[in-house]
């Protein structure tokens, strides 16, 4: 098979969508499959749109994705498209659609309400577009009801989880050293957030909630993971109101499996997210972190499997009272639970097979994946 990978962004740079796109490939690629992936940064075709004008910039990702394909499409047996916020018409006999988030599912701030109506309009728009018999997939559900909800309806929207580095990401017996290496109290119960600090993750949030955590022990510690623009004024929030946090900043990949390692809980107070499991609660939990999270749909897994907690996701009064429950009665065995769910699910080899699955029967002209998928089918 020679699969072509269209994306707005791909590993090193980016986020949710280069990680799967990313580590599908790595995984397809050792299956024999042929992989050429398109994205504004490559690695092998490379399509700059303009810069700095969100959704805008996806649509002109992808109309100059259109023109650049539109005599080169015979290539390729089918495009795997994230996203595509396609203008012009789908220049592919043959396509699979995944969604990560919605234009539908992010809640802006009241002043960006113009800008959240037009995402919306853009996405109904280019999605419906699409001939109704390409397959979609979504990483969560919210995002497949998310989808209906802006009208974008289609046949079958096939859920496929997050997924996560199992060899990479797991316990570290050098956690006192790693400690050490970042500054982190030795004999600290550390609450570990990972992410870009945006508004829909509720930092200022965190930072209230943690702050009532914090007096139950004088050994709970916040350590805050991320970049962004929020992030000089959370750290003048912090420490106006005593929080007990130390905030790492942006930290490079590479360096990310031994912080998770050397933390004890991971906790997430997001009022929305796209993907089912977040890539940073997969990396959690690859990593053994029971998961303390808001209660939301994309976490409800962390419920259904034993993983962790979901508090009130918005009275800090019940969160902190069901926060504090928790630690008082947490049993240190559920952490090998949670790493062996990860890797019994959420691995990147099961992740891929599913793709593939996917591909193979788009191909075929038969939609429906099967969940069953044998690996020696692939070659």
């Amino acid at each position: 098979m020679k699969l072509l990978v269209c994306t707005t962004e791909y590993y090193p740079y980016g986020s949710g969508i280069a990680n799967v796109a990313y580590n599908v490939v790595q995984q397809l690629e050792k299956k024999g499959i042929e992989c050429t992936v398109c994205s504004p940064t490559g690695p092998d075709i490379k399509i700059e749109p303009i810069s700095g004008c969100g959704r805008l910039t996806l649509a002109h990702y992808w109309y100059k994705v259109s023109k650049y394909f539109q005599n080169r499409q015979n290539q390729y047996d089918i495009a795997w498209l994230h996203y595509p916020l396609m203008l012009k018409s789908n220049p592919f006999k043959r396509s699979y659609v995944t969604i990560h988030s919605t234009a539908y599912g992010i809640k802006y701030p009241f002043y960006l309400k113009p800008y959240q109506i037009f995402s919306r309009v853009l996405e109904n728009y280019c999605l419906n577009k699409l001939d109704p018999d390409i397959p979609f997939s979504s990483v969560s559900d919210q995002s497949i009801l998310d989808l209906r909800a802006n009208g974008v309806d289609r046949k079958k929207i096939t859920k496929i989880l997050n997924g996560v580095n199992t060899d990479l990401f797991g316990p570290n017996s050098k956690k006192g050293e790693i400690r050490a290496k970042y500054g982190l109290p030795i004999r600290s119960t550390v609450f570990l957030s990972v992410g870009r600090l945006t508004y829909h993750k509720m930092p200022f949030r965190m930072l209230d909630l943690f702050k009532r955590i914090q007096k139950h022990s004088k050994d709970y510690l916040l350590v805050i993971v991320g970049g962004g623009k929020l992030l000089p004024e959370l750290e003048a929030y912090a420490k106006k109101n005593d929080v007990r946090v130390k905030f790492l900043g942006y930290v490079k990949s590479k360096d990310l499996p031994e912080i998770y390692s050397c933390s004890d809980f991971f906790f997430m107070t997001s009022r929305y997210e796209g993907g089912e499991p977040t890539l940073t609660v997969a990396e959690a939990m690859a990593s053994g972190l029971p998961c303390i999270a808001s209660r939301i749909p994309n976490f409800k897994l962390i419920e259904e499997n034993n993983l962790g907690l979901l508090f009130h996701p918005s009275d800090d009064d019940i969160a902190e009272s069901q926060i504090q429950g928790y630690l008082s009665n947490y049993d240190a065995k559920i952490s090998k639970n949670v790493q062996n769910y990860a890797k019994a699910n959420l691995d990147w080899k099961v992740i891929s097979n599913s793709y593939l699955d996917g591909f193979y029967s788009a191909i075929s002209g038969d939609v429906q994946v099967k969940t069953n998928f044998s690996v020696s089918k692939h070659h």
